[in-house]
């Protein structure tokens, strides 16, 4: 028989693997490669698919070569940062959504049907903005911080 909250507190909060509501200062090697590879990994996908969908016409801004290159070139700081844990990087990544939500501001999807659309992709990225300054901080304090516990060995659904 499954034990839910056992499962739960193991791959939804878990303070080594996800440790969001940990403040920076407080925070280790390990759980900050933790935080920075999850983000890299969701803003990557993200971006990637924007940049694939910026070369077709099928897209609901149509084709646009430049959103794919930008897109493609936040898609590569992801990478950056995720392995180099860089500044730069970081500081990138945090004026991409921004760069979205003034490109969703001022262009909308198009279509004026879309705009509840468009403001639900504004929320969206304003939350993801206000969360970007942790990336920068995590990237300032990444030289100092301790390197923590090792990872945790691979997890199993069963036991």
């Amino acid at each position: 028989m499954l034990d839910w909250e056992s499962l739960f507190k193991r791959y939804v909060w878990d303070t080594q693997t996800t440790p969001y509501f940990t403040a920076v200062p407080r925070l280790t090697r390990v759980q900050a490669n933790f935080e920075v590879l999850a983000f890299c990994l969701f803003f990557g996908i993200l971006f990637a698919v924007v940049a694939l969908g910026a070369l077709t016409d099928k897209a609901l801004f149509g084709r646009s070569p430049l959103l794919g290159l930008y897109a493609f070139s936040v898609v590569a700081a992801c990478v950056i940062f995720n392995y180099t844990k860089a500044l730069p990087a970081a500081a990138y990544l945090a004026a991409a959504p921004i760069a979205c939500i003034v490109y969703v501001g001022v262009y909308g999807f198009g279509d004026p049907e879309l705009r509840l659309d468009s403001i639900i992709v504004g929320g969206f990225l304003l939350l993801v903005a206000l969360y970007t300054p942790r990336l920068v901080a995590i990237s300032r304090t990444y030289p100092e911080m301790p390197e923590g516990d090792a990872p945790p060995r691979r997890r199993r659904l069963f036991k």
